[in-house]
């Protein structure tokens, strides 16, 4: 039978955010970068999506909605953010009327924070400190913003940081979860973030594109995959 594709492009953040893996790009501001984003969307149009979702809350929607007609109408320039420099650009280049916020962000079942869970480790559990810094880099302007991406979407990149998530479950001694406390949190944003997706899907013909922090892939494309209503496209192949 067939099935709805999706295209997951897992990205870093472009705007300053609190994130548990950070990179830092320089320039993005530079006619440079900002060609190279361009050729960013060029080429992730050849996946003709139907739809454009991305990681701004769901609450948010009319919001983010309204900043886009700015755009499109002429009336505000760019921000810089993901959602503005490669969403923006590419519904506008499609003539798409919206994009799709589907992000979650609320306590939920969330016991303890990231902070929390990194406080406890420095100081009962260090060993496990690699778990929370060794993807936080930076790029300079030598490596193009295509070539960064593939590096993030690359099959072996996506299953180490999905294995740092995993890992978290072992912070904690005896009965004390912490790792967990926060983990079944951002197993729960991401299973809605699924459903979400799961939601714009109108008919078997729909090619939806999702931008979204590189952190969230592996999770959401097992998620995807497994719930056997999507085709999860190979990134790559449009990069």
């Amino acid at each position: 039978m067939s099935k709805s594709k999706i295209m997951i492009l897992g990205t870093f953040h472009m705007a300053s955010f609190k994130d548990l893996f950070n990179t830092n790009v320089v320039d993005l501001a530079s006619d440079k970068r900002q060609k190279e984003i361009i050729q960013l969307v060029d080429k992730i149009k050849k996946f003709s999506p139907t739809k454009i979702a991305v990681e701004i809350e769901y609450k948010y929607s009319d919001k983010i909605n309204e900043s886009y007609s700015n755009y499109v109408n002429g009336k505000a320039e760019l921000k810089m953010s993901e959602t503005q420099q490669i969403a923006f650009r590419l519904a506008k280049a499609l003539e798409h009327d919206k994009i799709y916020a589907v992000d979650w962000m609320e306590r939920g079942a969330s016991i303890n924070s990231i902070s929390d869970v990194y406080d406890f480790t420095k100081k009962e559990q260090p060993q496990y400190l690699k778990l929370f810094s060794s993807d936080n880099c930076s790029y300079g302007k030598d490596i193009t913003i295509t070539e960064i991406l593939r590096s993030f979407n690359d099959k072996e990149s996506i299953k180490n940081t999905h294995e740092q998530y995993v890992n978290m479950a072992r912070i904690g001694l005896n009965n004390d979860y912490v790792g967990m406390g926060w983990l079944t949190w951002w197993y729960q944003r991401n299973l809605i973030i699924f459903a979400r997706l799961a939601q714009l899907v109108e008919n078997k013909n729909e090619r939806i594109f999702l931008l979204i922090g590189a952190g969230h892939t592996g999770m959401l494309s097992n998620f995807l995959e497994e719930s056997g209503l999507f085709d999860v496209v190979n990134t790559l192949n449009y990069l």
